[in-house]
Formats: C-alpha cells, structure tokens, sequence
C-alpha cells in the first residue's frame, strides 16, 4: 500500500473544508481528491496525495478510501453517517496539513468550492466519468494522466453545432 497518510490527511481536510455542506458527501469527497490529484499530477508530474484510484460506479475513487476513512474515524478525527442516500463524512477535528504545500491546498480549495457550487453528485460524476472511465474495468485502476482522456471525446450537441456553422462561415462545407 502506498503512503496513506497524505490520503488520510487529505480526506480529513476536506470534510473539515466542506463535511457540513448541503448535500455535500461521499461522492463529492472523491470527486475532489481525484480531480485534485489528477489535475495536479497534470500541472506538476507530481499528484498531491500518490492515492492509487479505481474505477468504481460513481467515478474514481482512491483505492483505499476506505480504509483511510476507517482509520480516521477509528481516530476520532472524522465521523460518518448515512442521510438518505448521502453518506456524510464531518471532520470532529482540526485537520494536520503541514505536509501539504501551499499551491497544493489552493487546488483542493479550488475543487471543493467549484464541485460544491457547481455540482450536483450526479453532474460532477458524469464529468468524471470520461473516455478512460469507461472502457475500464469495474475495480481497474485509472492513471491519473487519464483526465487527459476527456478531451478525445465527440462534441457535444451545442459545440457541434457551433462548428458547423463555422465551417459553414468559412466555406469549407
């Protein structure tokens, strides 16, 4: 197993960061550690937490979610409780982030607030469920430079339309 304590670690800030928010669960906690993880390995060739995700029905999630969420409630440092369908995890504790840089906890910021705004779990899980999402296997792992995988996809209705019509303005249909 990798290192899990920048995982567990992770988890603890962001359900201190966000735990308390409306309709903010389970689902939205993975979305932030894989997008955050990947789109820093992307930037940096170097992720934040080196989680090793899979793919499971909702999107990516860290291959040891679990166990690190287990381990922090076993802790005291995180509680867990189910509300209809959201599985709602609260940090009970400050969390420790001294071994995250800076730019590193501005991306997880950055993610916690645009999934929480933005999303809905359902919307956020069909932006992660892109073109490597779905041709894995239920429990394979997904790299994390397979966020790049989203941008080899077929245009949206919208854009293809907006092209079309701009090849059309050009001449070239």
């Amino acid at each position: 197993m990798r290192d899990i304590e920048k995982l567990k670690r992770l988890i603890h800030y962001v359900a201190w960061k966000a735990g308390k928010r409306d309709w903010f669960g389970a689902t939205k906690l993975y979305k932030v550690l894989w997008f955050a993880d990947a789109r820093q390995f992307v930037l940096t060739k170097k992720p934040i937490t080196g989680a090793v995700y899979i793919r499971e029905k909702h999107g990516p999630v860290p291959k040891y979610g679990i166990v690190a969420r287990r381990e922090l409630e076993k802790a005291g440092a995180i509680r867990t409780s189910k509300e209809g369908n959201l599985t709602r995890i609260v940090a009970l504790s400050r969390p420790d982030v001294s071994i995250f840089s800076v730019d590193e906890l501005r991306a997880v910021d950055y993610w916690i607030n645009h999934i929480d705004k933005e999303h809905t779990a359902e919307s956020i899980s069909d932006r992660s469920h892109d073109y490597a999402w779905d041709i894995a296997k239920m429990g394979e792992e997904l790299p994390l430079f397979a966020v790049l995988a989203n941008r080899i996809r077929e245009p949206e209705e919208r854009e293809l339309g907006r092209l079309q019509q701009r090849a059309k303005d050009l001449g070239l249909v």
